[in-house]
Order: structure tokens, then sequence, then C-alpha cells
């Protein structure tokens, strides 16, 4: 028994050297390196020997902690979900509802067509529609910004600044398609002038 013993402690140590030489990096500042290329290329025109040579990591170390490029791929939507999209949601929920939508579309308004749209949206486009992974996670993504936006509404109807009888999730699943179609619009170049106009239009639909 003793030898077995042995060689399984040995086995554990060993392993733990291993999982520790593995991460002697940081682990969050090279997935957001590698979300920040996926944001901007896109998935598939990003190659893994591009992207560890962006965030300085060996393949060993990327198959290690990530496994597979798809994986990072999930794992850089998780972390966009946790950061990015978290901080709209907190800000959606600070102040007055009405003020706390326009701040959010006036975000969306002031984009450039060189901006980055939503990754939720990079992600759905290309790869949503065959990728049922990816298209979970761009659903979840969706559903938090909408139970924001809803929650918004209902506490602005309450305050008396939204219809009392409007449909809170309809008008929410309303204000996202709108963020994401501006977003859109503005990656077009389509005036600033033009997409400005359709805030008023927008917030009548609370009224």
């Amino acid at each position: 028994m003793t030898p077995a013993i042995r060689t399984s402690n040995r086995f554990r140590t060993n392993w733990s050297i291993k999982m520790a030489r593995l991460r002697e990096f940081d682990y969050e500042q090279v997935l957001d390196g590698a979300l920040g290329l996926f944001w901007r290329d896109g998935y598939e025109a990003t190659s893994l020997d591009g992207m560890l040579g962006e965030v300085g990591l060996s393949k060993s170390s990327f198959y290690g902690a990530f496994g597979s490029k798809h994986d990072m791929l999930l794992a850089a939507l998780d972390r966009y979900i946790e950061t990015v999209l978290q901080a709209n949601i907190e800000d959606l929920r600070r102040g007055s509802p009405r003020a706390a939508i326009v701040r959010h579309f006036d975000k969306i308004l002031g984009f450039q067509p060189v901006s980055k749209t939503c990754f939720l949206q990079v992600c759905a486009v290309e790869l949503a529609a065959h990728d049922q992974l990816v298209r979970m996670r761009v659903r979840r993504g969706v559903e938090l910004l909408e139970e924001a936006f809803r929650d918004a509404i209902a506490r602005g109807q309450a305050a008396g600044e939204f219809a009392a009888d409007g449909d809170a999730r309809a008008l929410a699943t309303f204000l996202v398609a709108n963020g994401y179609g501006l977003q859109m619009l503005a990656r077009a170049n389509l005036s600033a002038d033009w997409r400005k106009k359709t805030l008023p239009i927008i917030l009548k639909a609370l009224e």
C-alpha cells in the first residue's frame, strides 16, 4: 500500500506544479485581450496564432487554461456579459428611470462608424445561427438587458414617468430592438442627426 500512496502523492504534487505553471499569467487580462480581438475582428478572422501573439500566451498555457479557440470565445462571451453588459444594466438602475433610458440611448446615438457594436450582436450575426452554445449565451445576455429595461419601465410607471397601462415586457423588447438597430445604423454611417431624431419617437412609446 505504501508505494501506491507515495506514487499518488507524487502524481498530485507534479500535477499541482504543472497547473501552477500553466497559470503563470493573469487569466482575466488574457481573456480581456482575446475578447477585444474577437470583438474587433470576429471569430473566424481571429487566428489562434495571432491571438496568442497578441495576448502573450504560449500554446501549452492556452490549451491548459482554455482548451480551444471556441472555448475561449465562450469564456469571452461570459466575460462580456459579466462586465460590459452588467455595467450597462447597473446604469439602467441608477436615478430616474426615464433619465437612465435616455442616458443609455445617448451613448448609442453617440456611436461613430468605427465604434464597436455590442459583442452580443457581433456573435449573433456571425455565429448564433449555427452555434448553439454561442446562441444560448447571446440569448442570456439579451434577456438580461431586456429584464433591466423592463424593471426600469416598471419603476417609471410606478413613479408616473411612463404610462401605467403600457406592457413593460413588450416595451422592453422594443427598446432592445431599437438599441441594436441604432448601433447597426451607426456602423453603416447613417447621419448622426437623423439617428438622434429617433429618440423622441422611442420615448413616445413609453408615454
